[in-house]
């Protein structure tokens, strides 16, 4: 019998303008490709490839869906819901909390390390904050408080 694991919590948020760009960018490298195979501009597979990297880089991280399950926190990214980041209860320092963060302060949008730690910028607003191994990693995510009550609540080992 396969193991079920208790979603308690689950939120999403989206910037469609980074979806928009990354179809755009995609669409381009896209037009590039074309033009190296059926022309002589041969020169083209670079630009195509490297904007077919950066569109899926975007599109990953325009969107991102944050998990309290029973037993862990997760953050999913991208429309596919992969990669998957995931902290157990041991590994988050409490108490989690909701802080306002706007893209100015942590270096735009999308995945970005700044003196505020790692953040999840999909649109600025309340973000879910927790702390592991010293360090904050922030999701802007609806409903963040709700997050944060349910994470402070997660079962821990006692000392």
């Amino acid at each position: 019998m396969a193991h079920v694991e208790r979603v308690l919590w689950s939120s999403h948020a989206s910037n469609r303008w980074m979806q928009a760009t990354a179809a755009l960018l995609g669409l381009i490298a896209v037009g590039l490709a074309v033009a190296g195979t059926v022309g002589t501009a041969g020169a083209m597979w670079a630009p195509a490839v490297v904007l077919f990297f950066s569109s899926l880089l975007l599109l990953v991280f325009a969107s991102v869906t944050v998990r309290v399950t029973g037993t862990a926190l997760e953050v999913a990214y991208g429309p596919l819901g992969r990669p998957v980041r995931r902290w157990s209860p041991e590994e988050i320092e409490v108490p989690a909390r909701v802080e306002e963060r706007r893209p100015s302060q942590v270096g735009g949008w999308g995945y970005r390390v700044s003196r505020l730690g790692t953040t999840v910028m999909v649109r600025g607003g309340p973000c879910l904050v927790i702390r592991s191994r010293g360090r904050d990693f922030a999701i802007s995510v609806d409903d963040a408080q709700r997050g944060a009550t349910l994470v402070n609540a997660l079962p821990r080992p006692a000392p």
